[in-house]
């Protein structure tokens, strides 16, 4: 018997996204390439917005300072980032993805549209929009 907590909003959301994870997680994995689902969404902000901070990075990927920090380093060192200063500000880091980086973000994309394919098998077209527009309100909300 499910509780009234296993049919809210919060962890039928959680556990998508849990699912997600592991479901892109694996796909990596199974193509043999080394980031993580996370590493690889700093990646792709990066490639979208080259020369961020670091904290518009964590910002972009809802990460706090520190798992940013942490992944940045491993990033560096796999060549995949570099942090270089900031002329404003001696404290901040500005943030650039590089050929390696760029190449691995690509080798990634495919594996997670299709993980997206997978999760709207069934689901028409309709209800994916409105799906993702409930979704974009309730995030709204949380980040007001």
């Amino acid at each position: 018997m499910s509780s009234f907590l296993d049919q809210s909003a919060g962890y039928l959301i959680n556990m998508t996204a849990l699912l997600l994870k592991r479901e892109l997680s694996t796909a990596i994995k199974n193509h043999n390439i080394d980031v993580t689902p996370e590493q690889w969404a700093i990646l792709n902000r990066l490639n979208e917005n080259n020369d961020l901070t670091q904290k518009e990075v964590a910002k972009l990927t809802f990460k706090d300072n520190a798992n940013i920090t942490r992944m940045l380093d491993k990033l560096e060192k796999k060549g995949l980032v570099v942090r270089q200063p900031d002329a404003n500000d001696r404290r901040s880091w500005n943030l650039s993805i590089t050929k390696k980086g760029i190449k691995i973000r690509d080798l990634v994309e495919p594996l997670a549209v299709d993980v997206l394919d997978k999760i709207s098998k069934g689901i028409t077209k309709n209800e994916m929009d409105l799906y993702n527009n409930i979704s974009k309100k309730i995030i709204n909300n949380l980040i007001e």
